[in-house]
């Protein structure tokens, strides 16, 4: 009997049995090509049923009672048809099966792609390993309609306000079409017609928001320099470089950095006088106190200088958090001797499910109402002044070098931008504190000089925004001052803010303990932008539907797009 002869080939479908060359045995051999595809792409085609069948199977829940879940309307207590024990559990299986078709007409896209690479392929075992990998074909779930890390997760994790500004940080047009998918999965967008802008558009903006990248018409957008350099001081809106160094994907513009000259006043004297000047506007005043540094800064100039018989004059907007913040200023200082006007917190539900609100705050509701009876005073610009929230509870960041800071791997490729940006500062930079200092003064001062005036409707209401460390005083302090921002440790931080603080308040711990705490709950802001004639650029509830958009403003905003 000749070797082989009783034998079946390993594959019957795709092989089969034939002489060797020498004619002593039989061996393995593959059948003609394309019956070994035809093979290959039947076998490929159960194995993708079974896979998504398994994996991500077609509807079991109803859609309509998932959305009412995620949008809050349904109670918990009512959502017994959807998987999980808690609201969270609950919610992460509502947002799973509402993006499950999407996932499933990946698995399509991917199943095709293999298909063609079958036809393309020539080499019959490497057709037979395309057939039989599941893991690639699985991981389309992962990857569909998604090249960026932050994309995938986003579109695999539980969406968020949080989720969706990491898509922004690798591409504007990724994080566009992320925003108005969760808008649209929220059902936070519920205009369905707008008015053509009948007012007079200027040409340039002072705040934009990211997608406006995107809505402006820029496809295939990377972040360029500034971008990058902004996302590292946590901005969330298109920066501007006041230094003129490095240019912005649209025409943004923003106030200019003052000369020093031969200024050398005190900070106390610089804060004494700006809030004197306040109080000589002879206006009513509200002062939004957070607790935190900069805004107590703020109250305690304004409580110094306050002329005979004006305290009345005076109203501290504040939350529950504001006292928790600061318990003893409260107590010694406002409670029961200031005007007080609370601002409401959101409480979490426990029977059901609310949306983070990534347009508006608490916060930036009460200022633009306050904006219509007084001047508004806020804390804000003081990080700009200091430094930046980027490195003031990071010790690592403090001690570093500015080489060993600047030869992490995603400043590599801009290092020649950003030498160019540190040969534009008035001072020398030395420390990674004044490196990111320059960072923050330079490219977000604009967006935090209008970041918390979003809900204004009425541009009318700008005219009396105070925010107490806007001022050229100010800033010239800050550049001739770099060795009063911080010390050594994060407890150092604004350290002459806190001095300042001490001598009126004398409260020992704040000033020795204090650490920096972010307590504005930044907001996107529904507006697209506010340009430089103050009109609030806007269309619908969130201004993310396009054809809305188109409607109001039809291509007038493209002039804001620059030439990179």
């Amino acid at each position: 009997m000749i070797l082989g002869s009783n034998q079946s080939p390993s594959d019957i479908d795709t092989m089969i049995m034939v002489f060797n060359d020498t004619k002593d045995r039989f061996v393995e051999q593959y059948k003609p090509i394309n019956e070994v595809r035809r093979v290959a792409l039947q076998r490929l085609n159960e194995m993708c049923s079974a896979a998504k069948s398994w994996h991500f199977p077609a509807a079991k829940i109803n859609e309509t009672e998932c959305r009412e879940f995620i949008r809050g309307s349904r109670l918990l207590a009512d959502a017994s048809m959807i998987d999980g024990d808690t609201i969270e559990e609950k919610v992460i299986t509502a947002f799973k099966f509402l993006k499950r078709p999407e996932i499933r007409a990946a698995l399509d896209e991917k199943l095709q792609s293999m298909i063609d690479a079958i036809n393309n392929e020539t080499d019959p075992r490497k057709i037979l390993a395309i057939a039989t990998d599941e893991i690639s074909y699985l991981k389309a779930a992962d990857d569909y309609e998604n090249e960026c890390p932050e994309c995938k997760a986003f579109a695999t994790e539980l969406p968020s306000s949080s989720t969706v500004r990491l898509v922004f940080y690798s591409s504007a047009n990724c994080g566009a079409n992320s925003l108005r998918r969760l808008v649209n999965l929220l059902g936070q967008e519920k205009a369905t017609s707008e008015t053509v802008f009948d007012g007079t558009l200027s040409d340039t903006l002072y705040l934009a928001r990211p997608d406006m990248i995107d809505v402006v018409g820029i496809t295939g957008h990377k972040p360029t320099a500034i971008e990058k350099l902004a996302h590292e001081i946590h901005s969330l809106w298109v920066p501007v470089d006041r230094s003129g160094t490095l240019p912005s994907p649209l025409k943004l513009t923003a106030s200019k950095i003052p000369s020093v000259g031969s200024f050398n006043e005190t900070f106390e004297n610089v804060a004494d006088a700006r809030a004197a000047a306040l109080w000589n506007e002879n206006k009513k005043i509200s002062v939004f106190w957070s607790g935190g540094i900069d805004s107590t800064t703020a109250l305690v100039a304004l409580l110094k200088t306050v002329p005979t018989n004006r305290l009345s004059d005076l109203t501290v907007h504040c939350s529950d958090a504001s006292i928790d913040e600061y318990p003893q200023f409260y107590a010694d200082h406002i409670d029961g001797k200031l005007t007080v006007a609370k601002t409401p917190l959101t409480k979490t539900p426990t029977d059901r499910y609310l949306a983070d609100d990534m347009f508006t705050s608490n916060t930036t509701k009460e200022i633009a109402k306050a904006l219509k009876t007084s001047l508004v005073v806020t804390g804000e610009l003081g990080d700009q002044c200091f430094g930046s929230s980027a490195f003031a509870n990071d010790q690592d960041r403090i001690s570093s070098t500015v080489d060993d800071f600047l030869a992490q791997e995603n400043f590599l490729d801009i290092r020649d931008q950003i030498d160019a940006l540190s040969d534009a500062c008035p001072i020398k930079i030395k420390t990674v504190p004044t490196l990111m200092w320059w960072w923050n003064f330079t490219l977000k001062w604009s967006e935090v000089r209008y970041r918390s005036l979003t809900a204004v409707n009425d541009p009318a209401s700008f005219a009396n925004v105070r925010h107490f460390f806007d001022t050229d005083d100010f800033q010239r302090w800050s550049i001739a001052n770099d060795n009063l921002k911080i010390k050594s440790t994060p407890a150092s931080y604004k350290f002459t803010a806190k001095d300042y603080i001490h001598t009126f308040a004398k409260h020992d711990t704040y000033r020795d303990e204090k650490l920096k705490i972010g307590s504005l709950g930044v907001r996107w802001g529904t507006p697209l932008a506010i340009d430089s004639n103050y009109n609030i650029i806007r269309a619908g509830d969130t201004s993310t539907n396009l054809d809305l958009v188109e409607a109001r403003y039809g291509d007038r905003l493209k002039r804001y797009v620059t030439c990179l």
